[in-house]
């Protein structure tokens, strides 16, 4: 309604009415202003509007980086593989096999580095993501291969795994992606350091009692001879953009972290277990 001021005011009324022998007698209401109310109202309302801008720019530059982040080492790769096919092409090489070898190298990591594209989005997008039953030793060896394929080198694993291990339900790249992030940060820790020999053991066993669903889990350790984590960093560990690296983004174990419980699963660094670091994650069993 119209104030004498000549301003809008915004008024809330209700009232009851009191009936006797079928007739009503009276009628008790109230009115009351409630511009303030409403005014206050709408400045809530658009600061919500402007954090949800907020964090949508936020999650816009984590996805960004999320990707960059993935992409990077296979994009290393494909970079690797055509300088030595230039190398090669340059020199009138008497190797064709070499040269062949190069440019397969470099088509594989470049169709890695789409699949990794599409996976990633997917999730991102909260989309559904195809799993099967998989064997965890395999998926231990595929990311032994692939991480020796982007440059981790120059340490000896162990590997220990359960006998007659059921398989579990998972997607096959993104549990690629999850070890290799850890056998990369092992590696790097590792060269970091002076460490008479580094090593990194995997060990695949049934995790030891049922998680709080009851589920049987197969349980996945990761565990480098490196200096380890102290508490602080333990702490922040899969915190998004925390890193202790001089170039590193911060995402690898905050993906990984997602990846596995998008899985139904967990991932968590184990400060205790030393020497070195160790971190382990659960998944369930596809039977």
């Amino acid at each position: 309604i119209s104030h004498v001021d000549g301003g809008e005011r915004q008024i809330a009324a209700n009232g009851q009415a009191f009936f006797e022998g079928g007739h009503a007698v009276r009628l008790v209401g109230t009115v009351q202003d409630i511009t303030e109310q409403k005014r206050l109202e709408g400045e809530l309302q658009a600061r919500r509007g402007a954090m949800e801008v907020l964090i949508h720019q936020q999650v816009a530059a984590q996805t960004a980086a999320a990707i960059a982040h993935e992409l990077n080492q296979p994009l290393i790769a494909v970079s690797a593989y055509s300088e030595a096919a230039l190398r090669l092409l340059r020199t009138g090489t008497k190797s064709p096999e070499k040269l062949s070898r190069a440019i397969e190298g470099a088509a594989e990591q470049a169709q890695r580095a789409g699949q990794t594209l599409h996976e990633l989005l997917d999730f991102l997008h909260r989309g559904e993501t195809p799993t099967e039953p998989v064997e965890l030793e395999a998926i231990v060896r595929d990311a032994l291969a692939i991480a020796e394929e982007n440059g981790c080198s120059g340490f000896h694993h162990v590997i220990g795994v359960e006998r007659d291990l059921p398989p579990v339900l998972a997607n096959r790249l993104q549990l690629q992606k999850v070890l290799v992030n850890l056998l990369l940060n092992g590696v790097e820790a590792m060269r970091g350091s002076d460490v008479p020999e580094a090593v990194i053991t995997i060990k695949v066993r049934t995790m030891i009692g049922r998680n709080a669903t009851g589920r049987r889990m197969a349980q996945v350790t990761v565990q480098d001879s490196g200096p380890g984590l102290d508490v602080e960093t333990a702490h922040r560990i899969f915190a998004p953009f925390f890193t202790t690296k001089p170039t590193g983004v911060g995402l690898g174990l905050a993906i990984s972290r997602a990846l596995i419980e998008a899985h139904d699963g967990q991932l968590w660094a184990d400060n205790e277990a030393g020497p070195g670091a160790t971190f382990h994650f659960v998944l369930p069993f596809a039977l």
